[in-house]
């Protein structure tokens, strides 16, 4: 559904529940089709994927205008995680900000030299130069790259989605 915006706008008009999409948009265009088709209320900017910060901003500045929130989505590490802090820090319509549960399953904290603090559920936003973050020494040995695992399905006409 989230690349086709006249059904994303019929399953949002037709939910009680506000709809919060967007997390695989790689440019601005993308959620300003998604905002100007659709009554979406929450946005999934990643960091990652849609330009980085400053299409991060124009991305945020445009939704505000709608009275649209963001959502950043955040599925991809220490460094992803710091970025959508920075951002969630330079934009009113900052709505909440996923933390991916493996940060405290699978020793990512230990992959730069002072991990994230938290402070009554709230992630404290890093104010070091840059993204607030250095990655630790001997990263790559410490942390192989390596392909995480998705989870995807084929569908019935041999199309590829997610569950």
């Amino acid at each position: 559904i989230p690349d086709n915006l006249e059904a994303m706008r019929q399953v949002i008009r037709g939910c009680d529940i506000p709809v919060a999409t967007g997390e695989r948009f790689i440019n601005p265009a993308e959620f300003d089709s998604l905002m100007t088709t659709t009554d979406v209320r929450y946005i999934r900017p990643d960091m990652c994927v849609s330009g980085g910060l400053t299409a991060g901003k124009k991305i945020a500045a445009e939704a505000e205008v709608r009275g649209v929130y963001v959502i950043p989505h955040n599925p991809l590490g220490p460094v992803s995680t710091a970025a959508c802090l920075q951002l969630d820090a330079a934009i009113p319509n900052f709505a909440i900000q996923e933390f991916p549960s493996f940060y405290h399953q699978g020793n990512e904290a230990e992959m730069t030299t002072e991990p994230f603090r938290e402070e009554d559920g709230y992630i404290v936003i890093p104010d070091a130069p840059g993204i607030g973050i250095e990655l630790a020494e001997n990263l790559t040995e410490k942390f192989p790259p390596r392909q995480r695992s998705i989870s995807a399905q084929t569908a019935y006409d041999g199309g590829v989605y997610d569950v």
